[in-house]
C-alpha cells in the first residue's frame, strides 16, 4: 500500500466524521461536552505466530464523576501474515444495573513506509447484555505510529463504530486524537492518548474529551514473535 492511499483512507473517516458532525446540529437534544476518562493495565505475551493479552480498563464519565463501566478483555492474535492479523477477542463488561458480554473478529492490516507504522483495523462485535438486549456493531479504525526515539513513539487515531440493533441503526461512535507512548524497556510501557469523540444517543449527539492512559507489561519480547505485532488498542 502506498502512502497516497493511506491518506485517502484518513480522507474517507474524516469525510465520515464530517457527515456525524453535521447530523449533530440537527439532532433534537444538546447533550453538550463531557469530559471521561479510560484507565487501562494491559498485559501481554506470546510466541512465534501468536500473541495473547488481557486487559482490565476502567471508564469514567460526566466529567470523571460517574462509573460508566469497567471490563476485562482477552484478545488472541494470530500473525497470519507480515502485514495480515486475524484477531479474537472477549470482553466482559459491568456497568451500573448490568453486565455485557462481547465476543468479535477483527482483521488488522498493517505496513511501514518511510518508517511510519501504519495499522488498518476492521473488526465485527456482537453485544450480550443480562437484560436481554443483543446489538452488532463494525469498526473501522486507523492507527499512524511514528517512532521519534528509541523510548517515544508518536500515534494519531481516527475510526468510527456502527451499531445495528433490533430498533435501531446508525453511526454510535467517532473519535480522533493523538497519543504518544513511553518505552521504559522492552517489557514495559505507558500510553498516553486524547480523544476528541462524538456519540450518537439516538435522540442526540453527545461530544466528549476522553484521555487514556495504559500501562503495558509484555511478558514476552519483541523477538519471541514471527512477526512484528501491530500497534494499536481498541476504544
Amino acid at each position: 500500500m502506498k502512502l497516497n492511499n493511506i491518506f485517502y483512507t484518513l480522507k474517507v473517516v474524516i469525510f465520515l466524521f464530517i457527515i456525524g458532525s453535521t447530523k449533530i446540529s440537527q439532532a433534537q437534544v444538546d447533550y453538550g461536552w463531557d469530559n471521561q476518562i479510560y484507565l487501562g493495565n494491559k498485559i501481554t505475551f506470546g510466541k512465534n505466530e501468536w500473541k495473547f493479552s488481557g486487559e482490565l480498563q476502567t471508564r469514567m464519565k460526566d466529567d470523571f464523576q460517574s462509573l460508566d463501566n469497567w471490563y476485562i478483555e482477552f484478545v488472541s492474535n494470530y500473525f497470519y501474515s507480515e502485514r495480515i492479523e486475524i484477531v479474537p477477542d472477549f470482553r466482559y463488561t459491568i456497568k451500573p444495573g448490568k453486565f455485557e458480554f462481547r465476543p468479535g473478529i477483527g482483521i488488522l492490516y498493517k505496513k511501514t513506509i518511510h518508517n511510519v507504522h501504519y495499522v488498518n483495523q476492521i473488526k465485527y462485535q456482537m453485544d450480550i447484555s443480562t437484560l436481554g438486549d443483543i446489538s452488532h456493531a463494525f469498526r473501522e479504525v486507523i492507527f499512524l505510529n511514528y517512532p521519534f526515539n528509541d523510548k517515544i513513539v508518536g500515534t494519531t487515531v481516527a475510526g468510527f463504530i456502527y451499531r445495528k440493533r433490533s430498533n435501531w441503526n446508525g453511526f454510535q461512535y467517532i473519535r480522533v486524537g493523538p497519543g504518544v507512548t513511553y518505552l521504559f524497556d522492552q517489557q514495559h510501557s505507558l500510553n498516553f492518548s486524547y480523544f476528541i469523540g462524538v456519540e450518537n444517543k439516538t435522540d442526540g449527539w453527545l461530544w466528549a474529551g476522553i484521555p487514556m492512559v495504559q500501562l503495558v507489561i509484555s511478558i514476552s519480547n519483541q523477538s519471541d514473535y514471527k512477526y512484528m505485532p501491530a500497534y494499536y488498542f481498541n476504544f
